[in-house]
């Protein structure tokens, strides 16, 4: 269970990785103008806390030749920083839809236009160019804090 919330928690930062506006030359590695597109998720870290236990992860992925646990975000823009993402997972030997987000950008800071998520405390956009796209979230739940940080590669 705990699993398939991190998941999901996985899936909103990358909802809200796609709306952002650089303004600093410290945003060096992001580009708005690359977000759309097609992004496989290649490697995802991070750790939780479960009955006072961390637990921890590194993954690694590759979504070219997907397996059970492969997740891909396919990102649009609808509007002047607003952005679709659409969630698919990999199972029963194909692409599945899961959800879709609508997400905008604040800096770096990715903010979901739709809902609100209680237990994300902030979710970063770290890069964004042609062939990479990296989020870092942090949060609070139930059990205490937890850290995930995804890459992407353009598919």
């Amino acid at each position: 269970m705990k699993t398939l919330r991190l998941i999901g928690l996985a899936i909103v930062a990358i909802v809200m990785s796609v709306n952002f506006a650089a303004c600093s030359d410290d945003d060096e590695d992001i580009d708005v103008n690359q977000l759309e597109g097609t992004w496989g998720l290649v490697h995802f870290e991070g750790y939780y806390y479960e009955e006072g236990q961390k637990i921890d992860w590194n993954n690694q992925y590759d979504p070219a030749n997907p397996s059970e646990d492969c997740d891909k975000v396919v990102i649009s823009k609808v509007s002047d920083n607003i952005y679709s993402m659409v969630h698919y997972a990999y199972y029963d030997n194909k692409w599945n839809q899961e959800y879709t987000e609508k997400v905008s950008l604040d800096g770096n800071n990715l903010l979901p236009v739709d809902e609100e998520d209680d237990e994300v405390t902030s979710a970063k956009l770290l890069v964004a160019n042609s062939t990479q796209l990296v989020i870092e979230t942090k949060g609070v739940d139930e059990d205490g804090d937890f850290y995930q940080k995804m890459t992407y590669k353009r598919l």
